[in-house]
């Protein structure tokens, strides 16, 4: 090659020159569209993944191939010829054929390939029109090249019967290794990458322990590929995976399989390998990935949702199933138990933010308040190492439970709703960040969105009750969806305790006996259930009953005086003021002993003293406790009002009751429920209230 073509600008004008950039062009769009077709047609036809592989590396040499061919042939009108070493002046007057002056006589000195004019208009005009013609061909070209790589990057390839959003489960690992290391780990370390994707919806771990619950199978430790396909199906999915791992001398096999729920047949296999422990999770990455496309994810979208395996989690296996073993203590509610995981695995791996956060999660929660919110401090910082799914989560729970900052958590907890919209863990707590706002009608619309996705999710459909029945004190929508919960709930015990509940608020005390009783059917320990039906019963005057069921409550939970005290309103409405007294004087007691020392700056301890007070008839002593819990909670009107009904000053409780329904109070099941209140019933100007804030 001559000298000249040592300048860049010169070296590309010569490959084109000699077609070679077109060549490349062609070749690559070509490439990529046989590469699709290949992506699409090869796994339907049962090749092997490295069929795919195999295929790219043919492409690839062919290109090299074609390069050099290229700039040595020339494909002409007269076939293949090779191109002659001229100088980049000689190859570029000869990329236009030249035209001869019918005039011109050749010298002696002249050759007649010398006698050729460039100047002259029709030589100038065919020049511009070749010009012309090789660029239109070579931009076209390059726009076949952008087009075929934006459906390489951006189509679909599925490979089963899979559409966006629909939902996977994923069973736990087939450890054939022998090693434990691998039983709980590999699943959260697969399902956490799968999890980036916008294109699936993985079916949660929680969701599956209450399917199994429902199934009657709540000791089954692992979830393998019978439970999995009985999951899936009882779910409504069509498909579930099964990933597995075998170990062959010092390498590691690992798998995953797609199977139809229904059939149980396998529709597509993927394996890889792993050259020592160390490669384990960056090839679970990979094949998470594999299976992603498979499913029908387009390549541009794991690409951009897809944070590597080591960074997301810890480089630790030991700290991954320790912090695996947290998660399966934290869902079957042991706190105590998942708080030591959790610790473990951070102490294996300091910087382990998942670990930190979720410990920090369940110290602020349960066990100590400041080191939980120091752990979550450190998690916040770190968080960008997460997945946006986690990342964005535990912004949410910092801004709300540290940062005490709802509108914040809000706009955290949209942004993920907003990359995944059938987040059902997102939607459930924006409902509740809703509902902590007042924002009760956009709380129930994310309540409502959920059990449209998942009928069976008896928590949020309890967050519907809860604003029903509490807080909007709108008995009929509460009725409507409490036997919607009984319809998709019909082995849940809160079915029947809110649809009781609807019952009793409707004043349909028969119908809410019979259903109190059928939730104690399902769980005779449920001490909130024992308390309403004995309510219940008390309001049907059907006081023998209610004492009974009462009594079962200390039997089951020594905490729980306040059974006492219900016990002597049952005794003292049916006369018998001994009894009566003796049950009111052990509650009492049992205030001053426990509450006043674990509760004291309650304003609930002094109203619950104050109401003893006034039912062991010390009057005065009722009204101090009244004076201390309103120096402590100035706007508890509805509590206020208890204490003056029972010191018979029914005007006042009136007012007081007025003042907390203009704050917004709405319980109307307790206001049905409550023994203090009861002789409010009667009243003309409580009644006129109950008809102006409840229709």
């Amino acid at each position: 090659m001559p000298s000249k073509l040592k300048d860049p600008v010169q070296f590309w004008q010569e490959l084109n020159q000699r077609r070679v950039v077109r060549a490349i062009t062609v070749y690559i769009a070509a490439a990529f569209a046989i590469l699709q077709a290949i992506d699409i047609i090869f796994p339907r036809i049962g090749f092997p993944a490295w069929a795919v592989t195999a295929a790219i590396i043919v492409l690839a040499a062919g290109l090299v191939v074609v390069i050099i061919v290229t700039w040595i042939y020339d494909i002409t009108p007269e076939g293949i010829k090779k191109t002659d070493d001229k100088t980049f002046k000689e190859a570029e007057t000869e990329a236009v054929p030249g035209y001869r002056l019918s005039d011109w006589n050749a010298s002696a000195t002249q050759s007649d390939d010398e006698v050729i004019s460039y100047s002259g208009p029709v030589y100038s005009h065919l020049l511009i029109k070749e010009k012309k013609k090789g660029k239109i061909y070579n931009y076209s070209s390059m726009v076949v090249v952008v087009a075929v790589m934006i459906l390489f990057m951006f189509s679909s390839a599925n490979t089963v019967p899979f559409s966006k959003r629909d939902w996977v489960v994923i069973t736990d690992f087939e450890n054939l290794t022998g090693d434990p290391l691998f039983d709980r780990s590999l699943y959260t370390a697969f399902t956490l990458t799968a999890n980036q994707s916008s294109h699936i919806n993985i079916l949660p771990r929680s969701r599956m322990m209450e399917v199994l619950a429902r199934m009657e199978k709540r000791d089954l430790q692992l979830i393998d590929e019978f439970a999995g396909r009985e999951i899936a199906m009882r779910e409504g999915i069509s498909i579930y995976v099964v990933p597995g791992i075998n170990r062959i001398g010092n390498r590691y096999s690992i798998s995953a399989r797609i199977h139809d729920s229904k059939t149980g047949d396998l529709l597509r296999t993927q394996i890889l390998s792993a050259e020592s422990e160390d490669e384990i999770l960056s090839k679970i990455g990979h094949l998470s990935r594999k299976i992603r496309r498979d499913l029908g994810e387009s390549r541009y979208r794991i690409v951009t949702q897809d944070k590597p395996l080591k960074k997301v989690t810890t480089s630790s296996m030991e700290a991954l199933r320790l912090y695996s073993m947290g998660i399966d203590y934290h869902l079957m509610s042991d706190f105590e138990l998942a708080r030591d995981y959790y610790s473990h695995a951070l102490k294996i791996d300091t910087g382990f933010v998942a670990a930190k956060a979720s410990l920090g999660n369940i110290l602020l929660e349960r066990f100590d308040v400041e080191k939980g919110r120091e752990l979550l401090n450190e998690a916040v910082r770190s968080v960008d190492r997460l997945t946006e799914r986690e990342r964005l989560g535990i912004l949410a729970f910092h801004a709300v439970n540290v940062l005490n900052d709802i509108e914040k958590g809000i706009e955290y907890t949209k942004m993920r709703i907003n990359l995944y919209p059938d987040d059902i863990t997102a939607r459930n707590n924006l409902g509740y960040y809703y509902q902590r706002e007042g924002r009760y009608e956009e709380a129930l619309k994310e309540y409502k969105e959920v059990v449209r996705k998942f009928p069976d999710m008896a928590l949020t459909y309890g967050g519907i009750m809860w604003i029903y029945l509490e807080l909007e004190g709108n008995i009929d929508s509460a009725m409507v969806w409490a036997r919607n919960m009984v319809r998709d709930n019909p082995d849940n015990v809160w079915s029947y305790i809110n649809l009781g509940t609807a019952c009793m608020s409707a004043d349909s005390l028969i119908s809410a006996e019979k259903y109190f009783r059928k939730a104690m059917e399902l769980n005779p320990e449920y001490i909130l259930n024992l308390y309403r039906l004995a309510h219940t019963l008390r309001l049907q005057g059907k006081n023998s009953d209610a004492i009974r069921i009462l009594e079962r409550i200390p039997e089951i939970s020594s905490d729980e005086i306040s059974a006492y005290y219900d016990i002597g309103v049952n005794f003292q409405a049916m006369g018998n003021k001994g009894e009566a007294m003796k049950y009111f004087t052990s509650f009492r007691d049992q205030i001053l002993k426990v509450w006043m020392n674990r509760w004291s700056d309650e304003p609930g301890t002094y109203i619950s003293l104050g109401a003893v007070s006034a039912r062991l008839g010390d009057m005065k002593t009722s009204q101090e406790m009244l004076e201390k819990a309103a120096g402590i909670d100035s706007t508890a009107h509805d509590r206020f009002a208890e204490l003056l009904c029972l010191q018979n000053r029914i005007p006042e409780a009136v007012n007081q009751m007025d003042l907390a329904f203009r704050n917004g109070y709405r319980n109307i099941s307790w206001i049905k429920m409550n023994p203090d209140i009861y002789a409010l019933q009667a009243d003309t100007a409580f009644k006129k209230l109950m008809k102006k804030y409840f229709n």
